[in-house]
């Protein structure tokens, strides 16, 4: 049985993708950080398998890929994010130091582990899942939109070392949700993205999961790219 990871599994998206992923005869492991009820409920429901794993924590975490790349999964998706929001004489350096640990460094890590491990088995899939597309000027947190503006560049230059081993790296830029990190939005910039996206409303994690699931297990001739999933802004 083809087997997937989930990094951010109870989140919103990540909980959507491993959902759509089980659908798809996918044998799938996750991980999640606090939220043990929700990983639970997942498991139970999907019958993944959870993993209690902090991406911050450098130590925990690369020893947690080192156990998966010794026998790598044939897809991987790093849906992992959380940010607060906070204007910029309000951030602190503990609040970069997250964001990037979080999103870019944990990113970087992954593939550091696993394109090498998956092109030892033939090659696989690692799809990072974002929320800035480049070119895109968008009123996010200074933290979360710096970290998140890494993510583009490291899948194209990933990509272009992990070809060679049949590992495709893609990004999936992912716009406003009606639930996960975009709840904390006022209505305001809500009513802001409506009215400039082309189909004047937020999009749904299933939306996004089929997306994402598309990259992971239909593309065999993209990588190293970024797909915009927001709505047309």
């Amino acid at each position: 049985m083809k087997r997937a990871l989930v990094l951010g599994g109870t989140g919103a998206v990540g909980s959507a993708v491993v959902r759509a992923l089980r659908e798809r005869g996918l044998r799938v492991r996750f991980t999640f950080h606090t939220n043990s009820a929700r990983a639970n409920e997942l498991a139970a429901l999907t019958g993944a398998e959870g993993a209690r794993v902090d991406l911050t924590e450098r130590a925990t975490y690369d020893g947690f890929l080192r156990d998966v790349s010794a026998d790598p999964p044939a897809v991987a998706v790093h849906c992992a994010g959380a940010s607060r929001s906070a204007a910029l004489e309000d951030l602190g350096d503990a609040d970069w130091d997250r964001a990037v640990e979080l999103h870019a460094r944990s990113s970087f890590a992954l593939c550091r582990a696993l394109v090498p491990a998956m092109g030892a088995r033939g090659g696989g899939d690692i799809v990072l899942v974002g929320a800035l597309a480049p070119g895109q000027t968008l009123p996010l947190p200074v933290h979360l939109a710096a970290s998140q503006g890494m993510l583009g560049a490291l899948a194209m230059s990933v990509a272009k070392e992990a070809g060679a081993r049949g590992v495709r790296v893609n990004l999936v830029a992912l716009g406003i949700l009606d639930e996960g990190m975009s709840r904390a939005i006022s209505a305001e910039r809500l009513d802001d993205y409506k009215t400039f996206s082309a189909l004047r409303r937020v999009g749904t994690a299933a939306e996004a999961a089929r997306v994402i699931v598309w990259l992971a297990l239909e593309n065999t001739f993209m990588t190293g790219r970024t797909v915009t999933c927001n709505g047309g802004v």
